[in-house]
């Protein structure tokens, strides 16, 4: 039996408050990266091979290049994630990561985020002194997690090449923000 439009109607509107409440929510606890930032990976492992990243098809076969029997955890969204029994990434040993240059794109651009400008349109207001890459018709402004050491020092980052593999990933991926 097909669901009334009323219904769908509701229910659509109500994933969109909640994808609002959760980009709010989002926006609330990590700082935006700011013009002329620096970031140099300090290879500790501390942060990033916590983050249970997804990955696609195509990062796992890179991996399976170097690890054949690698199986992949599957989250009830049917996204394949990097997570052992451990609680944090399968490939973290003693602090490093061992797929390092197989690594996937979310593990490549963290501890900044991406997100849609258009997206915070309603939510805040960005100053000036905020990153803001322009990609074809739309903006991007990228989150960080201020909590990476690597944050502040070495290179300044190169946020349109940080965006670009993200995009190359996005249409991938189950659920990117």
């Amino acid at each position: 039996m097909n669901k009334p439009f009323l219904l769908i109607l509701i229910e659509e509107k109500f994933k969109r408050f909640n994808k609002y409440l959760s980009i709010k929510m989002f926006v609330g606890e990590l700082p935006i990266a700011k013009k002329g930032m620096l970031f140099k990976c300090k290879l500790c492992g501390q942060k990033c091979c916590n983050l249970y990243p997804e990955i696609s098809e195509g990062e796992l076969e890179k991996i399976r290049k170097v690890f054949p029997s690698f199986k992949p955890y599957f989250s009830s969204e049917g996204k394949m994630l990097l997570l052992s029994e451990k609680g944090y990434c399968p490939f973290l040993n003693k602090g490093l990561c061992t797929i390092h240059e197989y690594k996937p794109i979310v593990c490549q651009i963290y501890p900044f985020y991406p997100v849609e400008k258009r997206v915070l349109d309603d939510i805040l207001e960005l100053t000036e002194e905020v990153e803001i890459i322009k990609y074809g018709s739309e903006e991007y402004v990228f989150f960080f997690d201020e909590k990476c050491p690597g944050v502040g020092e070495g290179e300044p980052i190169n946020f349109m090449e940080l965006l670009k593999k993200f995009l190359e990933a996005k249409h991938f991926l189950k659920n990117p923000l």
